[in-house]
């Protein structure tokens, strides 16, 4: 027995424990889309920890139908000016890489093309920290209360 009565004393992973890792833990998910004018840059900036997983999904769509020759293209940097990912004629793709520092990175989306051409959609899918990792190849869910938080050995 835990010592504990109530809530805390439930015996399966403990709903505090994850609550604490997801709230305390260095991890983000987020999903922005934007438009991309042809002959155009957008960069998005973002500080991130020492030694955690970046994960990123994109996606543009060429709405133009081919015409004006229009290209995409896609970088992630860090602050130092190293390429930690980069693409030409990006289209659609996935991209995964880890920090060594404190750092900043910048993801930069470029169109290059001629003629009037409507704008491209960009949608971009990035998750840091512990929602970039795969639950069921880490084990992440197979903690329990007794392994992170309270150090018992009733919760088993």
């Amino acid at each position: 027995m835990s010592g504990l009565t109530g809530p805390l004393a439930w015996s399966g992973p403990c709903p505090l424990a994850l609550l604490l890792l997801f709230l305390l833990g260095p991890s983000l998910v987020f999903t922005i889309s934007f438009h991309l004018p042809i002959n155009s840059r957008k960069c998005l900036r973002e500080e991130i920890h020492k030694d955690l997983l970046v994960t990123g999904a994109y996606e543009i769509s060429d709405q133009s139908g081919g015409a004006g020759g229009l290209r995409s293209h896609l970088k992630i940097t860090d602050s130092a000016g190293h390429i930690l990912y980069s693409k030409e004629d990006a289209t659609k793709g996935k991209f995964a890489f880890t920090t060594e520092d404190y750092d900043m990175f910048e993801v930069c989306f470029e169109s290059k093309g001629t003629g009037r051409v409507p704008d491209q959609l960009v949608i971009l899918d990035m998750k840091h920290g512990v929602e970039a990792k795969n639950y069921e190849e880490h084990s992440l869910w197979n903690f329990t209360c007794c392994n992170f938080f309270l150090q018992n050995d009733s919760c088993h």
